[in-house]
């Protein structure tokens, strides 16, 4: 044999070995030969343990160290350490754990705590009090090892007591321009009325030369009255801007300079303590769509503008044009980006100064007409920058880039008018001003417009401020500042997406609903849905407990039954959803296959017009091109019965279709379901039923069915009842959405309770 070829058998046989011995290596790690070591939490042998998260066997555990699970001689080790507040001071019943979660600890009155048992590998090791900013510190965990951290939270900022507040004619508001300015030309049409009026985003970026207008709130993070404000503004250069009704909760000023405005608020509260917290307004010019493209068209930031591009948005200037008159002169504010004749910010109306046109000779669109300008000839002019919504009509002057952004519903308001409804739905009283701080909280998914779109849309895990930390950054704002489930929340800006609007044969519209969700949707329980349009609707209006939480109820570990909005559940009548009784599958009324979009067929149906003689009022009634309608009903409400003057008004035209003469929701019953002698109204059976129920379920010391529920204080059955019983009274319709599901949950619930069917009733 060669030189050559036994120098190459002995490589081959070096590479061999190292090979076997690398395979020998990764087996043991993996617990796939040899003695298997102690199984990890929900392991079984061989699996790993909370060392390598989601991992399989073998799999790396944070940072790429080795899961212990199958390593023979692997232990677990410990963390300990302090937490201090930043002069140094032990905080005490502070909250520590690591991240990847695999243990939690409270610190004791030194500020001390020990994190036992966490799997070999590297962790943050995250700390939060309340009041303060969470801290987190990068730890290495060995086999049977103690690691050390010491972490200092600094002090959360104030709570907010101040806003910018969003100002819009289209929603109701009526602020005018002193002096008789007027912030549009118009020559005719019903929307003269209008041209003096002022509207706003409620956005912190503003254009030069508007007024800013602020709102204080009405009360503290602890929901103590505020009963004075006090507002000072310091603008550019630190110059002393004059605020008008500066002692009062919704001063202004003017914005007259391009810069930054430092607002501070002072207030006092009902009880005499006193309190300031301070924000930042910026005015700034606007600069059109192509300068924002430069990056966000996918070079620098993810591709935002041709998103923008494909929706109504993107070409309603062009869209509309062959449409615009001396009647319809008004579009262009709405309609371009910045068009008000009283600003210095450089927008559409100044752009089409710099093109010829003059307040004295009309309206800016007339004036087009009369020059004959096709779109073409507007593009090649100075206009051609700021024609159609663009970027700075949702997000504010763009010269400044402050990334402006808002889910507040000011800033669809300024042009769409759906706000005064909404102000009657309970979504505008969602947002509330102090939510859960803390990673994982679950209520701001569906309770704020930032959360669900963080959670429901992107999949993330909701992060509050103050518990920001490297690697994790906050997608939700603080309490005091969290919007409500408004218009982006449901829709989204950027979006084309199905379903389309067609609009009518005689008005056809072809646009984009822009919904963030449609489709298929699976609920918490496990039940999926077509929900169509209504999407959104059913991803909140569902129970949220699912059913490992539903199995840990009935085994006495969770002292809370059904979540609240248990709509989607009876509305598809979900078996899944309650406690089965005795009989087997539940019976469902037709409405989930005869009412094709689900929640928003009916609850979004045309408002009801308004009685006779009233008047409109920009809160129970509008005027809607020279029609009065309910505004607490329909449309954007999701009301289906408002009021006027005291006076209930049922939207029963929704259900019309079906059926016919329809004067009540609560049509007459196919039989007397609650046993009291009598077929009366479905609405009226179900809460029968409901009243009947409720007498057999356990009370507390008050008389008050009992809320806190144990395995010590109730029994199996009864917390199977109690759940039932929250499953339809949560709904709120009495049996609209489904009245044979209601019917029979109730009525077997009944039956198991007391041991015999509900007297004299006809049973379901």
């Amino acid at each position: 044999m060669s030189r050559l070829a036994k120098l190459n058998l002995r490589l081959l046989i070096l590479f061999l070995g190292l090979t076997v011995a690398a395979a020998l290596a990764v087996a043991a790690c993996s617990g796939a030969t040899g003695p298997t070591g102690p199984a990890g939490p929900q392991g079984a042998a061989g699996i790993v343990g909370p060392t390598g998260p989601q991992g399989a066997s073998g799999s790396a555990g944070p940072a790429g160290s080795a899961g212990p699970s199958g390593s023979p001689g692997v232990t677990n080790g410990s963390v300990s350490g302090v937490v201090t507040d930043a002069a140094g001071k032990p905080i005490e019943k502070a909250s520590v754990s690591t991240d990847p979660t695999s243990t939690t600890a409270t610190t004791d009155k030194d500020g001390k705590f020990t994190l036992k048992d966490v799997p070999p590998g590297s962790y943050y090791v995250v700390a939060s009090a309340t009041g303060k900013n969470a801290k987190a510190a990068k730890v290495s965990v060995l086999s049977g090892k103690e690691a050390k951290a010491t972490l200092s939270l600094k002090t959360e900022e104030a709570f907010p007591l101040g806003s910018v507040r969003a100002v819009s004619a289209s929603a109701g508001d009526n602020e005018i321009y002193p002096d008789n300015k007027s912030a549009i030309t118009l020559s005719a049409g019903y929307g003269t009325s209008n041209n003096n009026k002022i509207n706003t985003s409620g956005l912190n970026s503003v254009g030069v030369g508007t007024y800013v207008y602020l709102q204080g709130k009405a009360t503290d993070q602890a929901g103590e009255k505020i009963t004075a404000w006090t507002w000072t503004v310091a603008g550019p250069r630190e110059k002393k801007v004059t605020v008008e009704n500066a002692n009062t909760q919704f001063p202004r000023f003017m914005a007259d300079e391009a810069g930054r405005y430092e607002v501070t608020v002072n207030v006092v509260k009902e009880k005499g303590g006193k309190a300031s917290s301070e924000f930042q307004v910026t005015a700034g010019s606007y600069v059109g769509v192509g300068t924002c493209a430069t990056c966000h068209s996918g070079s620098v930031k993810a591709d935002k503008v041709t998103e923008w591009a494909e929706t109504g948005h993107g070409n309603k200037f062009e869209f509309q044009f062959g449409s615009y008159s001396a009647k319809s002169d008004y579009c262009i504010r709405c309609h371009t980006v910045g068009y008000d004749e009283t600003d210095k910010a450089g927008g559409m109306d100044d752009a089409a100064r710099l093109a010829g046109w003059t307040p004295d000779k009309g309206s800016a669109l007339a004036w087009i007409a009369e020059q004959k300008m096709t779109v073409d000839d507007i593009k090649k002019s100075p206009m051609g920058k700021f024609i159609n919504i663009q970027c700075e009509n949702c997000h504010g002057p763009g010269s400044t880039h402050t990334k402006a952004l808002s889910y507040e519903p000011g800033v669809c308001s300024q042009c769409h008018g759906q706000e005064i409804q909404w102000r009657n739905s309970g979504h505008a009283k969602t947002g509330a001003a102090s939510m859960h701080q803390a990673e994982g909280a679950s209520c701001v998914e569906c309770h704020t417009g930032q959360g669900f779109v963080a959670v429901k849309i992107r999949g993330e895990k909701p992060v509050f401020p103050n518990m920001e930390r490297e690697g994790l950054k906050a997608n939700i704002p603080e309490p005091g500042n969290m919007a409500p489930v408004a218009c982006a929340t449901c829709h989204d800006p950027h979006a084309l997406s199905e379903p389309f609007n067609k609009g009518t044969a005689d008005k056809p519209n072809i646009a984009s609903l822009q919904l963030r969700m449609e489709g298929k949707v699976t609920m918490p329980n496990g039940a999926t849905v077509d929900a169509k349009e209504s999407a959104v609707c059913v991803s909140c209006h569902a129970d949220k407990r699912d059913l490992t939480y539903k199995a840990d109820y009935l085994a006495g570990k969770y002292t809370r039954g059904a979540h609240d909005n248990t709509q989607s559940d009876v509305f598809y009548g979900v078996t899944a959803a309650v406690f089965d009784l005795g009989g087997g599958n539940y019976s469902s009324s037709p409405h989930s296959q005869l009412v094709k979009n689900a929640c928003i067929d009916c609850h979004m149906a045309a408002q009801p017009k308004a009685p006779a003689g009233a008047k409109a009022d920009n809160k129970e009634v509008i005027s809607s091109h020279g029609e009065l309608l309910m505004a607490n009903a329909g449309g954007h409400s999701w009301s289906m019965t408002g009021s006027y003057q005291g006076k209930d008004i049922e939207n029963v035209a929704a259900c019309a279709s079906c059926h016919k003469d329809l004067t009540s929701f609560d049509r007459q019953a196919y039989g007397d379901y609650d046993g009291n002698g009598k077929a009366e109204g479905i609405q009226t059976e179900v809460a029968g039923l409901l009243k009947l129920v409720a007498a057999q379920l356990p009370k507390d010391k008050d008389g008050k069915i009992i809320s806190s529920i144990t395995k010590d204080n109730t029994t199996e059955l009864q917390r199977q009842a109690l759940w039932n019983y929250a499953v339809i009274a949560k709904d709120g319709s009495n049996g609209v959405h489904n009245a044979a599901f209601s019917v029979q949950v109730l009525q077997r619930t009944y039956k198991a309770l007391t041991g015999k069917a509900v007297p004299g009733a006809t049973i379901r």
